[in-house]
């Protein structure tokens, strides 16, 4: 293997690991709710269930299927989460390295790929367990990387693959709709020199047929399987619902402008990746005097799609701002790679820089692996999956073969932990209490619950506000009656069915 080709096998090797070992510090970490609804989910997929028609979710089916083909890989646990995690990471690792190598040169893709390495398992940004927005980045990445590599026109093959990542990034959620319009705008605006436009205009049209495409053969899926209605109001109905009722007023261009508030713009939790930011800002200015504007306008278009997709669902979880990762890193890349213009700097100036920030970074991230991992779950959420966990390894242990549990509330981890299927594919509460789906879904649950009643009852002590007129408690108060110890726990109650097993224990 030649020297140029084993130096950066070599460093990406590395930097591989590195995540491979971090990663594995917390295997064991409490899960949030979003990754155990997801492999919840996939199970019970794999065990003949339907999405959404048995399953309800109000995300896109990729999120559902890249977490079945791990289980089927390991099985459901933490040891699935761990793969999905790692395999994101690496190779969303080697798109940003691919993409920052085409401006910034071997140093600036080794400068991208290790802001990526210490960044994308930030505990404040909930980075280090995978979250939908690590495949979005490993689409988008990737994407972006074919697109910016180009030196021509585009291979068919090529276009027909970036139409495809970006399609599949939208399949997990689809924000990622907009930095995909964005960067292909972008393609198509600004041709290589010397090539055709109409050629990068076809190119164009060709990546959102794809995108097109993949999305009518998922609604064809679900009509095919007789569940189109049960497909559409959960991604589209309720998704409008979800995107228009926020503490931020509501609405698509009202989050958008939200987006743009300076807590939002920069929250304090992102402060991290401010030198990436500051690195970008230096790029993007110098790309106006000197050059290469096409990469740089590719990139920008990445920037404001990102933003845009982080601001449509109105929400600005800490996850979402995982997004900026690539396209900082990669920008972050590029500014210190090619910084050679200003002739009186010497060349190891901005590498002493880059260096400087790297060590900034870790400075936050290192005292991280000096605690426990179940703290980094109460440093990201509070304590409410640490007591998910231990009570979903008591249920596991509790309940006899045939007998199940339901729960009022949305720690879906209870039933990932303790390998239990839920009653009713209906199992996460927000969609019950509020939207268009409250009446339909709620009277799902019951008619689920009716067939197989499940032997306890599982109350977040969260929702109390949530015990009154609601359908599904009403059925639920005749039925169950309150286990012994249940209010000695932070933050749940335990029922047990009248009659069951465990309600004759508890009357001994």
């Amino acid at each position: 293997m030649k020297r140029q080709t084993l130096v950066p096998v070599a460093v990406l090797t590395a930097l591989a690991l590195l995540i491979v070992v971090a990663r594995l510090y917390t295997y064991h970490e409490p899960l949030e709710r979003d990754i155990t609804s997801a492999a919840v989910i996939a199970q019970e997929l794999l065990s003949g269930r339907s999405l959404y028609a048995d399953m309800w979710d109000h995300k896109p089916p990729a999120i559902h299927v890249t977490h079945a083909l791990s289980i089927l890989l390991v099985g459901l646990g933490p040891g699935a989460i761990y793969l999905l995690n790692v395999v994101a990471a690496v190779i969303t690792l080697l798109g940003i390295y691919s993409a920052a190598v085409t401006v910034g040169g071997l140093a600036g893709g080794f400068w991208a790929a290790a802001f990526w390495v210490v960044l994308s398992g930030d505990a404040w940004l909930q980075a280090n367990q995978p979250n939908a927005e690590v495949f979005i980045n490993a689409c988008l990445a990737w994407a972006f990387a074919v697109l910016v590599r180009s030196k021509g026109p585009l291979a068919t093959r090529r276009v027909l693959a970036v139409g495809a990542l970006f399609a599949l990034g939208s399949l997990y959620k689809p924000v990622a709709v907009a930095p995909a319009l964005l960067v292909t705008a972008a393609h198509v605006i600004a041709p290589l020199t010397g090539c055709s436009r109409r050629r990068f205009i076809a190119d164009g049209l060709v990546i959102g047929g794809v995108g097109a495409g993949a999305w009518l053969a998922t609604c064809a899926y679900f009509a095919t399987v007789g569940h189109f209605a049960d497909f559409y109001h959960a991604v589209f109905t309720y998704n409008r619902f979800y995107s228009t009722t926020n503490s931020h007023g509501g609405g698509i261009l009202l989050n958008i402008g939200s987006s743009l508030l300076p807590h939002l713009l920069l929250p304090s939790f992102f402060l991290v990746a401010t030198p990436l930011v500051l690195f970008s800002l230096v790029g993007f200015a110098r790309s106006f005097i000197d050059g290469p504007r096409r990469q740089w306008l590719l990139l920008g278009a990445y920037c404001l799609g990102t933003q845009l997709a982080v601001a449509l669902p109105g929400q600005f979880y800490p996850h979402y701002y995982q997004l900026w990762l690539p396209p900082l890193g990669i920008g972050a890349g590029w500014a210190l790679g090619s910084f050679d213009w200003a002739t009186r700097v010497p060349r190891w100036v901005p590498h002493g820089v880059g260096a400087a920030a790297l060590v900034l970074i870790l400075m936050r991230q290192v005292p991280l692996y000096q605690i426990p991992p179940e703290a980094w779950s109460v440093l990201k959420y509070g304590d409410l999956f640490m007591e998910e966990q231990a009570l979903g390894r008591e249920l596991g242990a509790l309940l006899a073969p045939g007998e199940t549990f339901y729960e009022w509330g949305a720690e879906t981890g209870l039933y990932f932990e303790s390998k239990q299927s839920p009653p009713s594919g209906a199992f996460y509460i927000f969609p019950l209490l509020y939207g268009p789906m409250s009446a339909p879904l709620s009277a799902r649950v019951i008619a689920d619950l009716d067939r197989h009643p499940p032997t306890m009852f599982v109350f977040n002590k969260g929702m109390l506000r949530s015990a009154f007129a609601n359908p599904i408690l009403d059925w639920a108060r005749p039925r169950y009656v309150a286990m012994a110890g249940t209010a000695d726990r932070p933050a749940f109650l335990l029922f047990v069915r009248r009659g069951s097993r465990l309600d004759v224990a508890r009357s001994r």
